[in-house]
């Protein structure tokens, strides 16, 4: 929780005036939905497309402002499929601040992805300004820059700042021990992003558990992105990459109770 010493109303001021606070800022939007509304309004779809979209938004960004409002610092902004999440400094390290937007990003990503709206976008750490009527700062430009040019595919992806914050992180935890390690994945590339379907995994006081049946909505909506884009190597290559990613934590996750082999993706 927030400590009585930081009031969030006012934060990223002093003596009146607007300052830069060092934070964590993530942009976040939906894989191809600008060609998803376009192609909606061409088949007779567009209402369809709509109910679905504005149901699943409500409900994440519902869950968002929850949390923004009762367990940190936590600030966002939304606008159509666009989501901003920013936390800034309030710890030497940074360790709960990254735990509490990485929470929130992970449970929008797979409450979307199981609606089949998939989630990409940028985590960035440095200077920032946010309030209820702006938002402004190189923390800001860095994500954006993120979701344009490095996530590729659905994914979000951290900046340097943000890897080498979590590379320090894990030298608080004795061996294999740090929760960094199954939260955060890195790519072929080398650079981290989050791992997302652990929202899949039931913690539990003895042992874990897997909740199959989230698992499983996640699969079938991947592979009905993999039919639908078939014809179009581009979007079929992300999903691809999706499917991969989706069989690799199955891989991890197979030795948990209710792990369940068809839980995998077979598709080519």
């Amino acid at each position: 929780t927030v400590s009585k010493d930081h009031d969030k109303e006012s934060y990223f001021y002093s003596a009146g005036k607007p300052v830069h606070r060092t934070s964590y800022c993530a942009f976040l939007d939906v894989l191809g939905f600008s060609r998803r509304i376009q192609k909606s309004y061409q088949d007779g779809s567009k209402d369809a497309l709509l109910e679905s979209f504005h149901e699943v938004i409500t409900e994440s960004v519902g869950r968002i402002r929850e949390e923004a409002d009762d367990y940190s610092m936590l600030y966002f902004k939304t606008f159509s499929d666009n989501v901003l999440l920013a936390h800034p400094k309030i710890s030497p390290d940074m360790e709960s601040e990254f735990a509490f937007i990485m929470w929130s990003i992970k449970r929008y990503q797979l409450q979307m992805a199981i609606k089949g709206f998939f989630v990409r976008g940028g985590l960035s750490v440095d200077l920032l300004f946010m309030d209820e009527n702006c938002i402004y700062g190189q923390a800001l430009l860095e994500a954006y820059k993120l979701e344009q040019e490095v996530a590729i595919n659905p994914v979000v992806v951290l900046c340097d700042k943000s890897m080498a914050l979590t590379r320090y992180h894990l030298k608080f935890y004795p061996d294999d021990s740090a929760p960094q390690l199954r939260d955060v994945l890195k790519g072929p590339d080398g650079r981290y992003f989050l791992n997302y379907l652990t929202e899949c995994i039931a913690e539990g006081d003895d042992q874990d558990s897997l909740n199959a049946s989230l698992l499983m909505a996640h699969r079938i909506q991947v592979e009905q992105a993999l039919k639908t884009y078939e014809e179009d190597p581009r979007v079929l290559a992300k999903f691809s990459w999706l499917a991969s990613y989706h069989n690799h934590f199955c891989d991890a996750v197979s030795q948990l109770d209710g792990y369940d082999p068809p839980l995998k993706i077979s598709a080519p």
